[in-house]
């Protein structure tokens, strides 16, 4: 593994902005090369928006209160998770009453130095002020053999150190904005206008939703309601970096595609 001591101070001076990583997310929908190019800062600006507002509504409360206080269920396991042969880290299903999410805590123990290195520098202080307000939580702290049980987990596993807890925290997060969503009875790319991927003539024309833009939304709302220094996704490119299947430079070369495809879309 490469060394990675010292990424974390360039990371700060890349200029990844909320704006450049949901680009990154966007980037990734099979449908991005569909979406004219002066339509990708709606797509990006919007789905930042509903993320954030829906992190202000539950301003002062911790992930683990909110899932309490809406009776959700969340499982926190050893147990490795996989979907047609990909890695998962987290997962809802939505088929349960209430829904209920599972984090695989084996998939996110090697992102711990990622954490460490890129939302470590400087968040002590923006994590004290944003969770002034928070409620402290019996039962949250970490015990030797790790978390404490919570009454709505089941099979609760034990993070080892503290990024690993905040990782646990941050899928939770993000799972739960999923679930609010889902409460609505509308998830954000089908908030937002469809794209047009097919079109036969005058009559015959297909348009589909950008289901990124609800992945964008839910990193906004993470970051707002953690009270972290980037969106969550950036941890992903820092991992693929410290395990050495990305190289820094390659990184560097996304990262001004990113603010090269944001920049021509004001």
């Amino acid at each position: 593994m490469p060394e990675f001591q010292g990424y974390g101070l360039n990371v700060q001076n890349l200029g990844l902005t909320d704006e450049v990583l949901a680009h990154a997310e966007l980037a990734k929908d099979p449908l991005y090369r569909k979406i004219p190019k002066d339509r990708l800062a709606y797509y990006v600006d919007r789905s930042l928006q509903r993320g954030r507002e829906a992190a202000q509504t539950c301003r002062g409360m911790s992930i683990r209160e909110l899932y309490r206080r809406d009776g959700l269920r969340h499982e926190i396991t050893d147990r490795s998770g996989t979907f047609h042969h990909l890695s998962l880290r987290a997962q809802i299903d939505f088929a349960k009453t209430p829904p209920e999410v599972v984090v695989y805590a084996a998939s996110l123990r090697g992102m711990a130095d990622a954490y460490r290195a890129i939302m470590s520098p400087g968040e002590q202080a923006q994590r004290l002020n944003h969770t002034a307000d928070a409620k402290p939580e019996p039962g949250n702290a970490l015990q030797p053999s790790g978390l404490s049980p919570d009454p709505l987990s089941e099979h609760a596993s034990a993070p080892q150190d503290e990024e690993l807890e905040r990782l646990v925290d941050i899928h939770l997060a993000h799972e739960y904005f999923h679930y609010l969503e889902y409460r609505a009875g509308q998830f954000t790319n089908d908030m937002l206008e469809p794209v047009e991927v097919f079109r036969l003539g005058r009559r015959l024309v297909k348009r589909s939703s950008i289901v990124q833009c609800s992945e964008i939304a839910a990193h906004a709302f993470c970051k707002e309601m953690m009270g972290l220094l980037f969106l969550p996704n950036v941890l992903d490119y820092a991992f693929l970096i410290q395990n050495g299947s990305l190289s820094e430079e390659a990184f560097c070369r996304e990262v001004e595609s990113w603010k090269s495809g944001h920049a021509a879309a004001l």
